[in-house]
């Protein structure tokens, strides 16, 4: 809560807000960078997904799921924010993202927080980045003494679709498909 509180008062006291750079500014004298403009053509609106996950510990067969993915400006436009639902088998899995912009990494600075955490969220290291015409994170981690790779890429982007596939595994060895989410943009109501 201190956090949020101190956010909002470097906001709202101060009339700052952050740049691709990392400088800051006086509000009003800001527009959306680019890149989240083009980050929100590629994927912004509201669409319905079907998930398959790959087989695991408590789910030997695999299994799949159903939901909604929104895509949507964060304030002031300055960032896209990422809202995930679905119902994989008995389990409601729920998910937010938030992007944004930084010239210094070249690429999108990522946080992501969903249901499936018990750590709350993830404060990826890495910039998310346009490969050709592919969204891709990677991230490499380590847990009890192990090091892995997580990559995430959202691909076969069109108007009307596109495919987001989780891969994981051992860093240096082969990634294995851990999820593929099939997506289809919904019609404006």
């Amino acid at each position: 809560m201190l956090v949020r509180v101190l956010l909002i008062c470097g906001f709202v006291c101060f009339g700052l807000t952050g740049t691709p750079s990392g400088q800051t500014k006086a509000q009003g004298d800001s527009k959306p960078d680019p890149q989240i403009e083009k980050l929100l053509r590629a994927l912004g609106g509201r669409w319905s997904i079907t998930d398959e996950l790959a087989p695991d510990a408590s789910s030997p067969k695999g299994k799949t799921g159903a939901g909604t993915i929104i895509w949507r400006p964060g304030p002031g436009g300055f960032s896209a924010v990422e809202e995930f639902q679905s119902k994989q088998g008995n389990q409601v899995v729920t998910g937010v993202g938030m992007l944004w912009w930084e010239d210094a990494l070249h690429g999108y600075h990522t946080i992501w927080c969903d249901s499936t955490n018990p750590g709350g969220c993830i404060d990826f290291k890495h910039a998310a980045h346009w490969e050709g015409s592919n969204l891709v994170l990677q991230e490499d981690y380590e847990a009890n003494g192990r090091k892995f790779t997580f990559r995430e890429v959202f691909g076969e982007i069109t108007p009307d679709s596109f495919t987001q596939t989780l891969y994981g595994g051992e860093a240096g060895g082969a990634l294995k498909v851990d999820e593929i989410i099939h997506a289809r943009k919904q019609k404006a109501s």
